[in-house]
């Protein structure tokens, strides 16, 4: 059932009252454009009546908790989007969660905000469970961390392998990204990659298609032999991307899997790709410089920032042109 106006300001005023610092409280909820969607309101005075209910049993976790909550409404669009079924699911996550005493002590704000984004994943795919609270819990049990937490929520709906190469931190994935791979572990939970043939109507997707597929052949017959790459002619870039292409087959790669990103350094936000070796995870990042759907240019990135957050990745590969 929905609130009224003067119950939600009840409640805001309930919890400005109990959290830790009420000029916080102020600038997160002042921060919150309420005029879009009044559901949008009503869904978080739910939130905030549901733990403002819970402070006396878990006032070590509530501050941040509510912090964290008014974050998500900000920048989470899992919450943004949520259905009345799937805030009644992150609810019931959360029932069961805060009321064992593994949680009965202090957490800090960067987990109580993976915490949050956990139950609003499982609002969304709490059908995908696997196991019972009470056993993926048990990975709380000594610490709460990125590592504890990554552990129960693959206990909580990973059945088989976690792929590596994606986050140990879910929370990081933005809301497509995150449907994409919740698809994969749903479908085919012991698979890294499936490899697909896209459409190549453009140079950009043909050169990322064959990096991947480490064809240094059709590279070569993509790439224009009137421009430099790396400051460097095409013959020469050729020759030495050929050889990074070899240390991936040597250390046991059959193809590269390509993770989004953009220079993080001197030429920021730059766009480009990470690949990343399907059995090493060594990788390679590459700048894509894109004038007009062509590209005008390939050099190696030494400060790169995939899109989806930290990967667990081995050794980084160079197309090394300093030793001509």
């Amino acid at each position: 059932m929905n609130q009224t106006i003067i119950e939600i300001n009840e409640i805001l005023t309930r919890t400005e009252e109990l959290v830790s610092n009420r000029k916080l409280f102020k600038l997160l909820n002042n921060d919150i454009d309420y005029s879009v969607d009044i559901k949008y309101k009503n869904r978080l005075s739910k939130w905030l009546l549901f733990f403002n209910e819970q402070y006396a049993a878990n006032f070590y976790i509530y501050s941040n908790t509510v912090y964290a909550l008014f974050e998500a409404c900000n920048n989470n669009d899992l919450f943004k989007n949520q259905t009345e079924h799937e805030f009644e699911q992150s609810l019931s996550f959360y029932k069961s969660v805060i009321s064992h005493p593994y949680l009965n002590r202090p957490i800090d704000f960067n987990n109580a905000k993976s915490i949050f984004a956990l139950a609003l994943i499982y609002g969304k795919y709490g059908t995908m469970q696997i196991n019972s609270f009470k056993n993926a819990l048990e990975n709380l049990k000594f610490e709460i961390s990125e590592n504890s937490l990554h552990d129960f929520f693959k206990c909580l709906l990973v059945k088989g392998e976690y792929p590596k190469l994606f986050p140990k931190n879910v929370t990081q994935f933005n809301e497509n990204d995150l449907e994409l791979f919740m698809n994969a572990i749903k479908s085919k939970p012991c698979s890294i990659y499936k490899p697909i043939v896209p459409e190549l109507n453009t140079q950009v997707k043909a050169i990322k298609y064959f990096f991947e597929r480490m064809d240094i052949e059709m590279i070569d017959a993509f790439l224009s032999h009137e421009l430099t790459y790396q400051d460097v002619d095409k013959k020469t870039f050729i020759f030495e991307l050929s050889t990074v292409f070899d240390r991936f087959i040597n250390s046991g790669d059959s193809y590269l899997i390509a993770f989004e990103g953009a220079c993080n350094s001197c030429i920021k936000g730059k766009f480009g790709y990470t690949f990343v070796g399907n059995v090493s995870s060594n990788y390679l990042s590459i700048i894509f410089d894109i004038k007009d759907d062509k590209i005008v240019d390939l050099y190696d990135c030494t400060k790169f920032k995939i899109r989806i957050g930290d990967l667990e990745l081995n050794q980084k590969f160079s197309i090394d042109l300093f030793s001509l």
